[in-house]
């Protein structure tokens, strides 16, 4: 009886390798981002951590280079079980959530430091948002847009007439480049370089290292350093899949996800001058913005963020608590907050 109760005991444990992991939950994701990128690399290294600390209950899967399409069709994916997360900027949400623009309103923040103040006392507060459009979310990471071109843009008026790209669903910046008196052209990220190759679009804003990883440097002659908007990007996950996770398991990976981003924000600063740097290297002319114009161009959008404020397309509060914290920087720092500018 011994011999045959171990004997037993033993094909049980073989047979349980080959078992299925109870209650398994495997977390489809898609992104735009290429699958060579650094990006990519890091996050399925945290898959894999998570994966080992779970002990196999909690597996990711990423789809990158955008071969689940658009953040639009990945949304509706989503929508209907087909994958459970993506990556996103914040015009995917601002018809639903329209607080988490705040951050890229044309000409707010002229500085990485002044940018990382604001942030600091914010970003908790608008992740929070997510949980009502029953997304999870952990951290966010940005970077500043510069003025990608085929003419040397170093004024306003230099920008006059010329077609802009915009994201689609980017309303707020639709209606100012429009109050600027310049040609928006809505498109998919995906169609930005035929757009710039055919002449569809004069001018592309977006950060150095987007450009770079994009190959959208080959299809333009000038960047002029003038931080536009600052581009917020994030990683959410559909809550309805992520409640289906133990409470000790969500633990793991808002721990282990959360601490990629919080590194991948850290190294956003030298990773736009790494890219800057790279496209001048590469024979992309770097245009120096003309003095006073983005003290010129934020007079301007200042009251045009109002007035969208006042319209609805974001709390009025939190986009004068934004500014009330950007104006405590500057007075703290009247010499030293040109110092990281992005060459204004």
């Amino acid at each position: 009886m011994r011999m045959l109760r171990k004997i037993t005991i033993s094909a049980l444990l073989v047979v349980g390798l080959y078992v299925p992991v109870a209650n398994a939950v495997d977390i489809k994701i898609a992104t735009l981002v290429p699958n060579q990128s650094q990006w990519m690399q890091d996050m399925r290294a945290a898959g894999k951590l998570i994966e080992e600390r779970t002990a196999g209950r909690v597996k990711l899967k990423f789809y990158g280079g955008g071969t689940q399409g658009t953040e639009d069709k990945v949304l509706q994916k989503i929508k209907i079980g087909q994958l459970h997360g993506g990556t996103f900027s914040a015009t995917n949400f601002m018809k639903d959530y329209g607080a988490i623009n705040l951050y890229g309103l044309p000409f707010v923040f002229k500085s990485w430091d002044e940018m990382r103040f604001v942030r600091e006392r914010m970003d908790a507060e608008l992740a929070s948002g997510f949980s009502d459009l029953n997304y999870v979310t952990f951290g966010f990471a940005g970077s500043f847009a510069v003025v990608l071109s085929n003419q040397p843009i170093s004024k306003y008026e230099d920008m006059k007439g010329k077609k802009v790209w915009l994201p689609q669903g980017d309303f707020v910046s639709y209606e100012a480049m429009r109050r600027l008196q310049l040609s928006p052209v809505s498109l998919p990220i995906t169609d930005v370089m035929t757009g710039l190759q055919t002449g569809l679009l004069d001018i592309a804003l977006a950060p150095p290292e987007i450009a770079v990883a994009l190959q959208w440097h080959t299809r333009v002659k000038y960047v002029t350093d003038m931080p536009v908007v600052f581009a917020l990007s994030f990683l959410a996950i559909n809550k309805r899949t992520f409640d289906r996770i133990s409470g000790d398991d969500q633990s793991v990976v808002k721990e282990i996800l959360s601490g990629v981003y919080e590194k991948i924000d850290q190294k956003a600063p030298a990773e736009s001058a790494n890219a800057m740097e790279a496209l001048v290297n590469i024979g992309i002319e770097n245009v120096e913005p003309s003095d006073g114009q983005f003290d010129e161009l934020q007079s301007t959008m200042n009251v045009f963020n109002r007035e969208m404020a006042v319209d609805g397309a974001y709390p009025i509060g939190l986009y004068e608590k934004m500014l009330g914290f950007r104006a405590e920087f500057r007075n703290n720092h009247r010499d030293g907050d040109a110092a990281e500018s992005g060459g204004m």
